[in-house]
C-alpha cells in the first residue's frame, strides 16, 4: 500500500524541520546554557529525524526495493533511540524533582523535554522503517494478497 505525495511530503517536511531543530538545539544548549546533557539529547534526537529524513528520501526516489534488508536494522536502532529516551526522561524528572529545579533553562526539566522528543522520533523511525520494509517485503506481500479461492 503505498502512501500519499501528500502525506510522504508533509512527512519530509517535518522530518527537515525536526533535523534543523535537533541539531540546533546542540549549538544552543552549548554555547549558550552549557548544559551538556541536554545538548547531547538535543544531538541524538537531531540524527535520529535525520535518518528518518533519509528513509523518507530514499522511499520517494524508489530506492529501497533492491537493499530493503538495511530497513531491519534501522527499525532496531529505533528500539534502542526509544529506550535512551525513555531511560533518560524518567532519570531527568526524578533528578528535577529531587533537586528542586525551577524551570530555567539549564533545568533538568528542558533535558527531560528533549528527552521525550528522542524517544518520539526513534518511535517514528522504528514505524517507518517497518512501514516501508513491509511494503518492499515479497513475503509480507504474497501474505496480504488474498488467495485464489475456487468455488
Amino acid at each position: 500500500m503505498a502512501i500519499s505525495r501528500l502525506r510522504l511530503g508533509f512527512r519530509v517536511g517535518f522530518a527537515a524541520l525536526g533535523t534543523l531543530v535537533g541539531l540546533s538545539a546542540v549549538i544552543c544548549w552549548i554555547q549558550v546554557f552549557k548544559s551538556y546533557d541536554t545538548a547531547a539529547f538535543g544531538g541524538v534526537s537531531g540524527l535520529t529525524v535525520a535518518v528518518a529524513l533519509t528513509i523518507h528520501i530514499l522511499y520517494a526516489r524508489d530506492q529501497w526495493q533492491a537493499s530493503y534488508g538495511w530497513l531491519r536494522g534501522l527499525m532496531l536502532s529505533g528500539c534502542f533511540v526509544q529506550l535512551a529516551g525513555v531511560c533518560g526522561f524518567v532519570t531527568y524528572l526524578v533528578l528535577g524533582i529531587t533537586n528542586h529545579q525551577a524551570l530555567k533553562p539549564d533545568s533538568y526539566y528542558l533535558t527531560c523535554v528533549w528527552c521525550f522528543l528522542t524517544w518520539k522520533w526513534g518511535f517514528l523511525l522504528f514505524l517507518y522503517a517497518r512501514m516501508y520494509r513491509r511494503e518492499f517485503d515479497p513475503t509480507y506481500q504474497r501474505m496480504a494478497e488474498p488467495a485464489d479461492v475456487k468455488v
